[in-house]
Protein backbone atom coordinates (compact mmCIF):
# COMPACT_ATOMS: atom_id res chain seq x y z
CA UNK A 1 0.00 0.00 0.00
CA UNK A 2 2.82 2.36 0.95
CA UNK A 3 4.56 1.51 -2.33
CA UNK A 4 1.47 2.46 -4.35
CA UNK A 5 1.20 5.67 -2.39
CA UNK A 6 4.82 6.59 -3.21
CA UNK A 7 4.28 5.83 -6.91
CA UNK A 8 1.10 7.93 -7.01
CA UNK A 9 2.89 10.81 -5.28
CA UNK A 10 5.75 10.62 -7.77
CA UNK A 11 3.34 10.68 -10.71
CA UNK A 12 1.47 13.68 -9.30
CA UNK A 13 4.74 15.51 -8.70
CA UNK A 14 5.84 14.85 -12.28
CA UNK A 15 2.50 16.08 -13.63
CA UNK A 16 2.76 19.17 -11.47
CA UNK A 17 6.22 20.01 -12.79
CA UNK A 18 5.09 19.35 -16.35
CA UNK A 19 2.09 21.64 -15.95
CA UNK A 20 4.22 24.46 -14.54
CA UNK A 21 6.72 24.45 -17.41
CA UNK A 22 4.46 25.89 -20.16
CA UNK A 23 3.19 28.57 -17.80
CA UNK A 24 6.74 29.66 -17.03
CA UNK A 25 7.72 29.65 -20.69
CA UNK A 26 4.56 31.57 -21.56
CA UNK A 27 5.34 34.14 -18.87
CA UNK A 28 8.90 34.52 -20.12
CA UNK A 29 7.65 34.92 -23.70
CA UNK A 30 5.09 37.52 -22.62
CA UNK A 31 7.77 39.43 -20.71
CA UNK A 32 10.08 39.33 -23.73
CA UNK A 33 7.27 40.56 -25.99
CA UNK A 34 6.53 43.45 -23.62
CA UNK A 35 10.20 44.43 -23.46
CA UNK A 36 10.49 44.32 -27.25
CA UNK A 37 7.33 46.41 -27.61
CA UNK A 38 8.67 48.96 -25.11
CA UNK A 39 11.96 49.17 -27.01
CA UNK A 40 10.10 49.75 -30.28
CA UNK A 41 7.98 52.46 -28.68
CA UNK A 42 11.10 54.16 -27.30
CA UNK A 43 12.82 53.98 -30.67
CA UNK A 44 9.84 55.32 -32.61
CA UNK A 45 8.99 58.12 -30.16
CA UNK A 46 11.72 60.57 -31.28
CA UNK A 47 10.69 60.15 -34.92
CA UNK A 48 7.10 60.94 -34.09
CA UNK A 49 8.16 64.01 -32.08
CA UNK A 50 10.43 65.21 -34.87
CA UNK A 51 7.74 64.71 -37.48
CA UNK A 52 5.32 66.71 -35.35
CA UNK A 53 7.87 69.50 -34.93
CA UNK A 54 8.55 69.61 -38.69
CA UNK A 55 4.83 69.78 -39.35
CA UNK A 56 4.39 72.64 -36.89
CA UNK A 57 7.33 74.55 -38.39
CA UNK A 58 5.97 74.07 -41.91
CA UNK A 59 2.58 75.33 -40.80
CA UNK A 60 4.17 78.33 -39.10
CA UNK A 61 6.23 79.13 -42.20
CA UNK A 62 3.14 78.97 -44.40
CA UNK A 63 1.24 81.21 -42.00
CA UNK A 64 4.03 83.81 -42.02
CA UNK A 65 4.20 83.84 -45.80
CA UNK A 66 0.46 84.14 -46.27
CA UNK A 67 -1.05 87.62 -46.43
CA UNK A 68 -3.96 88.09 -48.76
CA UNK A 69 -3.53 91.82 -49.27
CA UNK A 70 0.19 91.47 -49.93
CA UNK A 71 -0.49 88.78 -52.51
CA UNK A 72 -3.03 91.04 -54.23
CA UNK A 73 -0.54 93.91 -54.42
CA UNK A 74 2.16 91.64 -55.80
CA UNK A 75 -0.22 90.33 -58.46
CA UNK A 76 -1.25 93.89 -59.37
CA UNK A 77 2.37 95.00 -59.79
CA UNK A 78 3.18 92.01 -61.98
CA UNK A 79 0.10 92.61 -64.08
CA UNK A 80 0.92 96.31 -64.48
CA UNK A 81 4.43 95.61 -65.76
CA UNK A 82 3.58 92.47 -67.71
CA UNK A 83 6.56 91.11 -69.62
CA UNK A 84 8.66 94.03 -68.38
CA UNK A 85 8.61 92.62 -64.84
CA UNK A 86 12.17 91.35 -64.39
CA UNK A 87 12.57 90.22 -60.73
CA UNK A 88 12.51 86.43 -60.69
CA UNK A 89 14.69 85.23 -57.79
CA UNK A 90 13.07 84.85 -54.39
CA UNK A 91 14.90 86.61 -51.56
CA UNK A 92 14.64 84.66 -48.30
CA UNK A 93 14.76 86.04 -44.76
CA UNK A 94 18.50 85.39 -44.42
CA UNK A 95 19.28 87.36 -47.57
CA UNK A 96 16.98 90.18 -46.50
CA UNK A 97 18.82 90.49 -43.20
CA UNK A 98 22.39 90.05 -44.46
CA UNK A 99 22.13 92.14 -47.63
CA UNK A 100 19.38 94.65 -46.92
CA UNK A 101 19.60 94.86 -43.12
CA UNK A 102 15.96 93.91 -42.56
CA UNK A 103 15.47 91.87 -39.41
CA UNK A 104 13.04 88.94 -39.48
CA UNK A 105 11.44 90.37 -36.34
CA UNK A 106 10.29 93.45 -38.23
CA UNK A 107 7.68 91.86 -40.50
CA UNK A 108 4.87 89.35 -40.35
CA UNK A 109 4.92 88.45 -44.03
CA UNK A 110 6.81 89.47 -47.13
CA UNK A 111 7.19 88.91 -50.84
CA UNK A 112 10.66 89.80 -52.07
CA UNK A 113 12.16 89.16 -55.48
CA UNK A 114 15.37 90.32 -57.09
CA UNK A 115 17.12 89.84 -60.41
CA UNK A 116 18.49 86.46 -61.38
CA UNK A 117 21.73 87.97 -62.70
CA UNK A 118 23.88 90.76 -61.27
CA UNK A 119 23.68 92.82 -64.45
CA UNK A 120 20.11 93.73 -63.48
CA UNK A 121 18.87 95.70 -60.49
CA UNK A 122 15.12 95.23 -60.86
CA UNK A 123 13.67 94.39 -57.45
CA UNK A 124 10.28 94.17 -55.79
CA UNK A 125 9.81 93.88 -52.03
CA UNK A 126 6.59 94.03 -50.08
CA UNK A 127 6.36 93.69 -46.30
CA UNK A 128 3.46 93.38 -43.88
CA UNK A 129 5.27 95.12 -41.06
CA UNK A 130 5.04 94.27 -37.40
CA UNK A 131 3.41 97.27 -35.71
CA UNK A 132 6.05 99.85 -34.88
CA UNK A 133 8.64 98.56 -37.36
CA UNK A 134 7.36 100.22 -40.55
CA UNK A 135 9.98 102.95 -40.32
CA UNK A 136 12.74 100.43 -39.57
CA UNK A 137 12.01 98.56 -42.80
CA UNK A 138 11.68 101.76 -44.82
CA UNK A 139 14.97 103.14 -43.43
CA UNK A 140 16.80 99.91 -44.31
CA UNK A 141 15.43 100.03 -47.86
CA UNK A 142 16.36 103.70 -48.27
CA UNK A 143 19.88 102.98 -47.01
CA UNK A 144 20.29 100.11 -49.47
CA UNK A 145 18.93 102.19 -52.36
CA UNK A 146 21.23 105.14 -51.56
CA UNK A 147 24.22 102.84 -51.17
CA UNK A 148 23.62 101.33 -54.59
CA UNK A 149 23.41 104.80 -56.12
CA UNK A 150 26.52 106.23 -54.45
CA UNK A 151 28.85 103.36 -53.59
CA UNK A 152 27.70 100.49 -55.77
CA UNK A 153 29.57 99.66 -58.96
CA UNK A 154 26.64 99.92 -61.32
CA UNK A 155 26.32 99.54 -65.05
CA UNK A 156 25.34 102.89 -66.61
CA UNK A 157 22.06 101.37 -67.77
CA UNK A 158 21.07 100.63 -64.16
CA UNK A 159 21.45 104.13 -62.76
CA UNK A 160 18.16 105.48 -64.13
CA UNK A 161 16.35 102.42 -62.77
CA UNK A 162 17.76 102.97 -59.29
CA UNK A 163 16.97 106.69 -59.44
CA UNK A 164 13.40 105.87 -60.39
CA UNK A 165 13.03 103.27 -57.64
CA UNK A 166 10.78 104.15 -54.75
CA UNK A 167 10.20 103.17 -51.12
CA UNK A 168 6.52 103.31 -50.19
CA UNK A 169 4.76 103.10 -46.83
CA UNK A 170 1.04 102.43 -46.96
CA UNK A 171 -1.29 101.27 -44.14
CA UNK A 172 1.23 99.08 -42.32
CA UNK A 173 2.87 97.82 -45.52
CA UNK A 174 6.29 98.83 -46.84
CA UNK A 175 7.46 98.41 -50.43
CA UNK A 176 10.52 98.83 -52.57
CA UNK A 177 9.72 99.02 -56.25
CA UNK A 178 12.55 99.06 -58.76
CA UNK A 179 10.96 97.55 -61.82
CA UNK A 180 10.88 100.29 -64.42
CA UNK A 181 12.47 99.43 -67.75
CA UNK A 182 14.37 102.65 -68.46
CA UNK A 183 17.10 103.32 -70.96
CA UNK A 184 17.99 106.86 -69.92
CA UNK A 185 17.93 109.05 -66.86
CA UNK A 186 14.68 110.82 -66.14
CA UNK A 187 14.10 114.47 -65.51
CA UNK A 188 12.61 115.32 -62.14
CA UNK A 189 9.14 115.74 -63.62
CA UNK A 190 9.30 112.38 -65.39
CA UNK A 191 10.62 110.66 -62.29
CA UNK A 192 7.75 112.03 -60.21
CA UNK A 193 5.28 110.80 -62.78
CA UNK A 194 6.76 107.31 -62.56
CA UNK A 195 6.72 107.41 -58.75
CA UNK A 196 3.07 108.42 -58.79
CA UNK A 197 2.27 105.56 -61.15
CA UNK A 198 4.00 103.02 -58.92
CA UNK A 199 2.27 104.43 -55.84
CA UNK A 200 -1.10 104.31 -57.56
CA UNK A 201 -0.66 100.64 -58.48
CA UNK A 202 -0.05 99.76 -54.84
CA UNK A 203 -2.75 102.06 -53.45
CA UNK A 204 -5.34 100.63 -55.82
CA UNK A 205 -4.56 97.10 -54.63
CA UNK A 206 -4.77 98.18 -50.98
CA UNK A 207 -8.27 99.65 -51.38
Amino acid sequence: MKKKTYVLAAVLAALSLSACAPASESGEQATADMEESAQQDTTEAPETEEDTQDSEEAGSSQAEASDEKLNEIYAAVREAYGERYIPSMELDSEMLENIYGISRDWYEACIAEGPMISAHVETFMGFKAVSGHEEDIAAALYDYRDQQLTDGMQYPMNLPKLEASQVLEEDGYVFLSCSAQLTQRLKNRERKQLWNRQRQIIRSALM
